[in-house]
């Protein structure tokens, strides 16, 4: 008989047509956490961290498994097809799904990633029936009725945002396909939703005008207006606005068959990618750069520079920033990386986000006036990540001085347009500590602590390298932080770790391709004969490159330009020519890996400065 666990709304357990969830709540807590991690170990040290908030001992391990072997006779057969609830010994226990068992998450899951298939392929009426099961599987919050401690808390954020975005899906493409009627049949599953989550508002708002039905529209802002102030007092964001907007307008979009060109119009571009909720640290820039870069300005817009090390966080400070200020800006959040697009190329995207229906001009110039035009008495932020050197900045301002840009730079530049600056330092090592503690589990990093302030020594202040290390821990989760030390420390763990975004190597790298081809050799040299854990001197650095003092001393002060190395001041009454100057180990380590590769490219500017001298 089907054992059918269902977590999408308040926890839910059948045998057949019996419901027999357990009511005792750490059990109902312990079944939560091993069903939406099924079919992955959960580590005891978890288990107890999520039930008690402690590590493991003797008792906890004792409850635990009486709570398990109840578990056990709930779930009824121990056949393969079923549920298998194993446990592996000093390690965990895993809840098996077999073919007879029935996991509301694992089907949801399947019906999301279908649908996404079927957009994909432009089969939009099967998707919208697909994405529909979807929504019906959904009986409200992730284990609504289960008390939830700090793991399973994370893992309901993450489910609930899946989960609302399928909903969003599911209205958005009923309303392209022209079928209002059916968005507004969950209308009553949208209103129950956080009044934060703007996009299902925003579609319901839209359906109510495209039935002629504006009133009810319009009622349904100001509700939602009135609701946002009382609990947050923040007015509603863009989205919401935008959509009112389209139905106090004489031809609301959505009305019978739109033309493409008065849809688009009335969009507002919202390109910053979503905040990574485990971000931590830097409390006093943030305040800072929020206030420098939403202060008003009448001449020009604010443009707010973050400048850090590789692996410190800029990119994330940045997009944490810009959502954190985004109500600052209801006309548009534009977004581009210039790692991997040209100024030119990033423009015509921001001109299409926009206006869909214009063509996007050949000449430059013609699409710095164009995209000025369209951002003109506007409220617009652009944030450009991976700016260097060079970029002509002021051809991507917005066109209006209520506007603001928000650049991420491994390096400062000296474009006039910028007005403020905020550097990144690296991270301490307690905040480093709680960033792993979040991340690991409190609980696993509490059983072995030397291993994780060893860790956190290693990590050298970067939460990118912190980062990196979460999320190998997520991966291996039977591994000992002792091993876990062990992997990430030997000689090829930048590489060989799946990391994916997470990566040092590459933030180096585009570092470095701020560096002439001489430069770049001279740091490779430098790499391969630096002496280890320490500081090196202009007057070592020139006898080891076989260069001159003056040109030692414009290679090192070049990296500490590009944030590759940190200069180390002279003592109390020792000459200035005594500064010396440290790159971090794990620089040289990216530094190595990439001479393994290729040489990046960059002008001969400062080829002569560095260029051996004549032996």
């Amino acid at each position: 008989m089907t054992v059918r666990i269902k977590l999408l709304g308040p926890l839910r357990v059948e045998h057949g047509d019996e419901v027999v969830t357990p009511s005792q709540p750490k059990l109902r807590q312990l079944l939560g956490l091993l069903a939406i991690n099924a079919g992955t170990v959960v580590r005891t040290e978890t288990i107890t961290d999520e039930l008690w908030g402690s590590e493991p001992c003797v008792k906890l391990a004792r409850i635990v498994q009486t709570y398990v072997s109840q578990l056990r006779k709930l779930l009824g057969s121990s056949t393969s097809d079923s549920y298998v609830l194993s446990h592996t010994p000093r390690v965990g226990y895993v809840l098996h799904v077999g073919s007879a068992a029935y996991l509301d998450v694992d089907d949801f899951l399947r019906l999301r990633d279908r649908a996404e298939r079927e957009l994909a392929a432009e089969e939009t009426e099967p998707a919208a029936d697909t994405l529909l099961a979807g929504v019906r599987l959904c009986r409200g919050e992730v284990l609504a009725d289960v008390s939830l401690g700090p793991v399973l808390r994370a893992h309901k954020s993450r489910l609930d945002t899946t989960r609302v975005a399928v909903l969003d899906r599911y209205l958005r493409t009923r309303l392209e396909l022209g079928n209002a009627e059916a968005v507004l049949a969950e209308a009553d599953r949208v209103v129950r939703e956080d009044t934060r989550h703007e996009e299902l508002y925003a579609n319901l708002m839209r359906a109510f005008a495209a039935v002629g039905q504006r009133a009810e529209a319009t009622d349904l802002f100001h509700d939602l207006r009135k609701k946002r102030v009382r609990e947050s007092g923040l007015e509603p964001g863009q989205a919401v606005r935008a959509a009112f907007q389209q139905v106090i307008s004489e031809e609301p979009a959505g009305m019978a068959a739109p033309s493409r060109s008065a849809t688009v119009a009335a969009e507002v571009p919202a390109q910053i990618p979503p905040d990574n909720v485990a971000f931590r640290g830097f409390g006093a820039q943030l305040d800072g750069a929020a206030t420098a870069l939403t202060r008003a300005r009448r001449v020009r817009p604010a443009t707010l520079a973050v400048v850090g090390a590789p692996g410190v966080g800029t990119s994330t400070f940045c997009v944490h920033l810009a959502n954190r200020t985004g109500e600052a800006f209801p006309d548009g959040q534009l977004y581009a990386d210039l790692a991997t697009a040209a100024p030119a190329e990033v423009l015509g995207g921001f001109i299409h986000a926009f206006r869909p229906d214009l063509s996007i001009p050949d000449n430059m110039h013609q699409r710095v006036r164009l995209f000025r035009k369209l951002t003109a008495g506007k409220r617009v932020l652009v944030v450009l990540d991976n700016v260097r050197e060079g970029v002509d900045v002021a051809a991507l301002q917005p066109g209006s001085p209520a506007g603001g840009m928000l650049l991420g730079c491994s390096s400062r530049m000296s474009e006039e347009v910028i007005t403020s600056v905020v550097e990144l330092p690296k991270l301490g090592g307690g905040e480093l500590y709680e960033l792993l503690s979040s991340g690991i589990g409190r609980g696993r990093v509490a059983r072995e602590p030397e291993a994780a302030r060893s860790l956190v020594a290693w990590c050298s202040g970067l939460p990118l390298v912190a980062a990196l290390i979460v999320a190998l821990a997520r991966l291996r989760p039977h591994w000992s932080l002792a091993r876990l030390l062990h992997k990430v420390t030997s000689t090829d763990s930048l590489v060989e770790l799946p990391t994916g975004s997470l990566d040092l190597v590459a933030s180096v790298q585009r570092s470095t391709r701020a560096l002439c081809s001489g430069e770049w050799a001279a740091l490779v040299d430098l790499e391969r004969h630096h002496p280890g854990p320490g500081s090196i001197s202009v007057d070592w650095t020139a006898r080891t490159l076989d260069i001159s003092a003056p040109a030692a001393e414009s290679l090192l002060e070049r990296l500490v330009e590009i944030r590759l190395a940190d200069p180390v001041p002279p003592g109390r009454n020792m000459p200035q020519a005594s500064y010396r100057y440290r790159i971090d180990p794990l620089y040289l380590r990216a530094v190595r890996h990439l001479a393994a590769r290729a040489a990046p490219t960059g002008s001969p500017m400062y080829l002569a400065a560095v260029a051996p001298t004549a032996s």
